[in-house]
């Protein structure tokens, strides 16, 4: 006698499929027929979203508004803070500042007017120290 075990069909398990009546709906089997239990058939998701990458670096720096800052706003070195040049903006506003709180005393008038070279050498050089901040971003 031989072993032989009938070959039955397998069946697929219990799941939600694709009806066989309506292709836009997907039915349940229970794993050994369909039941009443249907619903729409949803769009499968397309691809991902594309991803961008936005920089998060400062603008680049303007000669115009550099100016702009260096008129308007030259006592308070504005012109030395947009550019990113704190240090001599710092050292600017005590020179200055510090100038004017002195004149009563003679070493008052010569920081004014180290101050002024200052502001004048700053703003002869405005467009290097522009060129200088744009090639640090």
């Amino acid at each position: 006698m031989s072993n032989e075990i009938a070959a039955t069909p397998q069946l697929p398990p219990a799941g939600w499929y694709t009806s066989p009546d309506n292709a836009t709906l997907i039915r349940w089997w229970d794993g050994s027929g369909w039941t009443k239990h249907s619903t729409p058939k949803v769009a499968a998701p397309g691809a991902p979203p594309q991803v961008v990458y936005v920089s998060a670096r400062p603008g680049e720096k303007t000669t115009g508004i550099a100016y702009l800052f260096i008129w308007l706003l030259g006592g308070v070195s504005a012109h030395n803070f947009y550019l990113g040049r704190i240090g001599p903006a710092i050292g600017f506003l005590a020179l200055y500042w510090g100038g004017w709180a002195l004149t009563g005393v003679g070493v008052g008038v010569v920081m004014l007017i180290a101050a002024v070279i200052w502001f004048i050498v700053d703003l002869c050089c405005i467009r290097q120290y522009v060129d200088e901040a744009n090639a640090k971003l």
